[in-house]
């Protein structure tokens, strides 16, 4: 059984970043021969303050700072579903000074949502890496009647509608998960969306506002071991990267879905010179190599998934091809 962290192996960076790493010599060789960076760094953040994104980010951002020798500014553009962080990356300098926090809440589901972003998907964006991805999970009340998944789902068939589940944001990635559940299960629930994020929508189960909530297993990891709350699934691609106390729900149990994931990793602006791209991908993989990162990760309950460029942008490029499926487009 596995714990909140299941460390892919390290080989998937694969031959790009090996070939970036022999182009390099050294991180210090190719920093003298572009004479970058000889400033901060910016790293955006499309999300608030202490949200996970954040959490995550500032720990990159500390790490990166002492790699390449100067100071990692984090500053945090929240809202939109992501996108309004995601619009500044997007509009920065491709000089390497402007890096962000990827999601593929912004760059995968929201392109689809909303025709008047300038980016349309990843292909607007420069791709440094991939770092995980985290399960969504469906946990209720512990004063639910509902001891187990298969008992909630059986409840939700036979009354269409009547069980209410709260997500963090319309059409965020737990959204999405549960449409898609839906349809491959032949049930119907009420997803109810909080403006406020993952928090809100974890203060209405324990409210008894609704039913229950589909968060990242992080978001409530506090309220199970307290017994607040009680885990009933998690919807993830592999029983390997089962969290204890949920039923590990794949594409096995339910023919049709797919497994969509909250996943993150770091871009930068379109047409950033690749002398610099290889820069900043061999210093991705020396953090994703890093224990204290690691931890940082698994306390917030992260399946561990390094990749290189072109990696990253592959599995966002999959992720906006299968929500724009689910969503009809």
């Amino acid at each position: 059984m596995k714990t909140f962290l299941s460390r892919r192996g390290f080989t998937a960076l694969g031959s790009a970043v090996a070939a970036s790493i022999l182009l390099l010599g050294a991180a210090g060789q190719a920093i003298a021969q572009t004479d970058y960076p000889n400033r901060d760094i910016t790293l955006i953040v499309p999300y608030a303050p202490g949200a996970s994104g954040d959490i995550l980010a500032r720990q990159y951002g500390t790490l990166l700072g002492e790699i390449l020798g100067v100071t990692v500014v984090v500053t945090n553009a929240p809202g939109g579903s992501g996108t309004i962080g995601t619009v500044e990356i997007f509009g920065a300098e491709p000089d390497g000074y402007t890096l962000g926090y990827g999601h593929n809440s912004p760059l995968a589901i929201q392109p689809h949502n909303n025709a008047g972003l300038p980016y349309r998907g990843v292909e607007d964006f420069t791709t440094i890496g991939g770092i995980g991805h985290q399960s969504g999970t469906v946990t209720v009340n512990s004063a639910s009647q509902w001891q187990t998944f298969a008992e909630f789902v059986e409840a939700a068939k036979a009354e269409p509608g009547a069980i209410s589940i709260s997500v963090g944001a319309a059409g965020n990635v737990k959204d999405m998960q549960l449409q898609q559940f839906q349809q491959a299960a032949g049930v119907e629930f009420n997803i109810v969306p909080f403006a406020g994020g993952g928090a809100e929508a974890v203060v209405a189960v324990l409210g008894q506002i609704v039913d229950a909530v589909s968060v990242n297993a992080s978001s409530v990891r506090g309220q199970i071991e307290s017994g607040d709350l009680r885990p009933l699934a998690m919807f993830t691609g592999s029983v390997q990267d089962e969290i204890d106390g949920f039923e590990v729900i794949t594409a096995e149990d339910y023919p049709g879905m797919q497994y969509l994931q909250d996943s993150s990793g770091i871009i930068a602006p379109a047409e950033l010179p690749g002398d610099i791209v290889a820069i900043l991908e061999s210093a991705h993989q020396t953090i994703m190599e890093n224990d204290e990162f690691l931890a940082v990760l698994e306390a917030d309950s992260y399946i561990v998934d390094a990749t290189n460029s072109e990696q990253y942008r592959e599995q966002l490029l999959n992720d906006y091809a299968n929500f724009g499926e689910i969503l009809g487009n």
